[in-house]
């Protein structure tokens, strides 16, 4: 069921942010944004729930599998994110709301897992590391679940993919401690998404040592794919199996490379690598099925124009249906490492 679509194909994917984030990074203007525009709602942000708290938001965004999220149509985002979060994230009451682009925190995110994974190669070099404890030390600087994604070059070849990427990269055990533009700082007050991408991308913040189950409540209720409308109980079904494999492939790689017994703590709580794959298989079935569903009908569509121009009366069988789906889905599975 679960494959890995993220190996370089003929130079298509990169885990480096698009060129529209690259700008976006050395673009500094939003701390010169005047009060109107910043708005106040995330100010009255006092805590956030020991669950995942949602605040749904209605917009429409972009379906043709040709255009991608970093297009320069512009909108005007002018209202406070919505933020679901399983820890607690306070702001002080007489704390002004920091406000950052999304493009600007995932280039932050990047810069303090490349600039903590530095510090820890430093402090490891000379001496004599074991291998297997690489995952160990991953723990000490990744913040991101899905900070290893790759992005696609445009025409994504799954269906609203980049602007899904971006999402899962906003699945943080911590706000960054580390920014490209001098003196901003996120420790101090929760950050409010201003820009483009405000309106699509939402923070969510986790438990380092997040449970199975909670894990799978995350992505459950992630806005991934939530624009496409699918099966709660199919995204569910992903969820679980995704978590659950994960959970195996951690077993399995502690008892193949120690001889040690494995601790309650690593019993009780999957390493960033692992939740990392997780959220990887959760994005890819996702992302096939949504552009199954959308492929699906743009071929039927011209099927059913193409006899309408050679005016003849035509209608798909049942049986036509079923073989245009099955063809559809298979191209895309195979499209997207899944077959």
């Amino acid at each position: 069921m679960f494959g890995n679509p993220f190996a370089r194909k003929n130079g298509q994917s990169d885990t480096s942010p698009p060129q529209h984030f690259k700008e976006s990074a050395r673009n500094v203007i939003y701390q010169q944004l005047s009060p109107s525009i910043i708005t106040q709602g995330a100010a009255s942000v006092r805590s956030a729930p020991s669950q995942i708290q949602k605040h749904h938001v209605t917009f429409g965004v972009p379906r043709s599998s040709a255009s991608s999220v970093f297009s320069s149509n512009k909108r005007s985002v002018r209202s406070a994110p919505s933020i679901y979060s399983s820890t607690t994230a306070t702001i002080p009451e007489d704390s002004e709301p920091v406000s950052v682009t999304v493009e600007q925190l995932v280039n932050d995110i990047a810069l303090h897992e490349n600039h903590y994974s530095q510090l820890q190669n430093k402090a490891l070099a000379g001496k004599n590391v074991n291998l297997n404890d690489a995952d160990d030390v991953q723990e000490t600087y990744k913040i991101s679940l899905g900070s290893q994604l790759s992005y696609q070059n445009v025409p994504e070849s799954l269906i609203d993919w980049n602007l899904n990427v971006t999402r899962c990269k906003l699945i943080l055990t911590q706000l960054p401690n580390v920014s490209s533009v001098p003196d901003f700082m996120y420790s101090n007050n929760f950050p409010q998404l201003i820009g483009d991408l405000a309106n699509f991308c939402h923070i969510v913040l986790i438990q380092p040592h997040i449970s199975d189950k909670e894990l799978i409540y995350t992505l459950l209720s992630s806005d991934i794919y939530q624009e496409h409308n699918l099966d709660y109980q199919f995204k569910k079904s992903v969820a679980e199996i995704s978590v659950k494999q994960s959970r195996l492939l951690q077993i399995n790689s502690k008892k193949s490379s120690s001889t040690s017994p494995i601790s309650n703590m690593e019993q009780s709580y999957l390493k960033i690598n692992f939740k990392e794959i997780a959220l990887r298989n959760y994005l890819v079935n996702l992302a096939a099925a949504a552009t199954t569903a959308y492929e699906y009908k743009i071929k039927s569509d011209d099927i059913k124009k193409t006899m309408r121009q050679s005016n003849k009366k035509f209608k798909l069988s049942k049986e036509d249906k079923r073989t245009l789906w099955d063809n559809v889905r298979l191209e895309v599975f195979k499209r997207a490492g899944l077959e």
